[in-house]
């Protein structure tokens, strides 16, 4: 009897585990995973913050002061102590004015405290820098900022008085959201060539592979260059012939389809791969033999196998596109500065002609939300990994 009674709490969470969805126990498995956590917090937080970009920047994207120019400011120091009191206070900040240093002659910023404080004011307004909300609703509210005269640059600006803290948020627009849009590219294309390759096999299965060696054998930065200097310039006989007068951003969001169309040919194989396999076993044969037609086959009983595969590879691979934007955008194949930002481009503003890093060390800040992302995408397809796979699961 006492063993019967020991083994009922068993029993009772073996029901209980056994009535879960697969959902919840892959969502149990990954909360384990407290790196990768970590990592879809950060993930969560950047795709907000840079979604409302508009919003928590405080200047616009090409925004900057023609007089007093503001080129290569530092990051504005912003003061916590009240001077007249020597107490913890309002954050402000001071007004900066250029200078040369005496004995460098070289241009510095210099505080004028003489011309009062500029409190750091919240929720303010400004109707030079509007904004539209995720593309739809304009607005010029601001999460922060100071009045005029002063200006606050959080992270400096750049050769061109620009304020880098705003151009980052507004770049994340691009970076990020590039390869979620390759992705989604690659995944349909690779599920649906590699679904039909392995499931007919014989002359399909030779037709699409013969395709994807074709297609992985385009050198994709080739491909991309040819592509820029067909669609960049409207003296180009192709774009007038076609009537293409495509802006860099669009050019560079088409260049990220192309890529994304040839870069299934990997997730396609593997798929072909575990549906020989699949295809052979019970489950396959009882819904042919129940009258089940092949696409149904295919879409509702095999292709769902491969996805704890297909989830973790996917995810796997956005760093994968985000590196590749902004190694693309910092050669000056990604968008125009002119038109938007990506973080490439404000990488590369610190290589420029001209310019010390050592003098300008604040140029190199927009590596770091790109590290952020990498290592968060990271950390979060090795949770998935390990949530998905049922060896490791207790």
């Amino acid at each position: 009897m006492a063993d019967i009674a020991k083994s009922l709490p068993k029993t009772k969470a073996k029901k209980i585990e056994l009535s879960k969805s697969q959902t919840q126990i892959v969502w149990e498995q990954f909360r384990k995973h407290k790196a990768a956590l970590i990592g879809g917090g950060i993930l969560i937080f950047m795709y907000l913050v840079t979604a409302f970009a508009g919003f928590v920047a405080p200047y616009g994207i090409n925004e900057y002061r023609k007089r007093p120019a503001t080129d290569f400011q530092p990051p504005t120091k912003i003061h916590w102590i009240d001077p007249e009191t020597g107490r913890l206070g309002r954050p402000f900040i001071y007004n900066v004015v250029s200078d040369r240093d005496p004995v460098t002659r070289q241009k510095i910023y210099v505080e004028k405290p003489e011309e009062g404080k500029f409190p750091i004011k919240f929720f303010i307004k400004r109707p030079e820098a509007s904004y539209k909300i995720l593309g739809l609703f304009e607005s010029d509210l601001h999460l922060f900022g100071v009045d005029d005269p002063a200006r606050i640059f959080l992270w400096g600006t750049n050769n061109l008085g620009k304020d880098v803290f705003s151009r980052v948020l507004y770049g994340g627009q691009v970076s990020l959201m590039i390869g979620i849009i390759a992705v989604w590219i690659s995944f349909f294309l690779g599920l649906f060539f590699g679904g039909l390759a392995g499931f007919y096999g014989g002359i399909i299965d030779d037709i699409i592979m013969r395709l994807i060696e074709i297609i992985d054998a385009i050198p994709g930065l080739f491909l991309l260059i040819t592509l820029s200097a067909l669609l960049r310039d409207p003296r180009n006989p192709i774009a007038q012939t076609f009537g293409l007068k495509m802006n860099s951003a669009q050019v560079f969001f088409m260049i990220v389809f192309v890529l994304g169309f040839i870069g299934w040919g990997g997730l396609a194989r593997v798929i072909r791969g575990q549906l020989f396999s699949m295809r052979e076993l019970d489950y396959a044969h009882a819904a042919k033999s129940l009258g089940a037609s092949e696409s149904r086959i295919i879409w509702r009983h095999l292709l769902p196998g491969t996805a704890s595969y297909v989830i973790v590879s996917l995810t796997l691979a956005i760093p994968g596109f985000i590196l590749g934007e902004t190694g693309l955008s910092f050669i000056g194949l990604g968008p125009s500065e002119v038109d938007t930002s990506s973080w490439g481009i404000l990488l590369r503003d610190a290589t420029a002609r001209g310019i010390s890093i050592q003098f300008v060390p604040w140029l190199l800040l927009p590596g770091i939300p790109i590290f952020f992302a990498i290592l968060s995408w990271n950390l979060v397809g090795d949770g998935l990994r390990d949530a998905l796979d049922p060896k490791k699961r207790r």
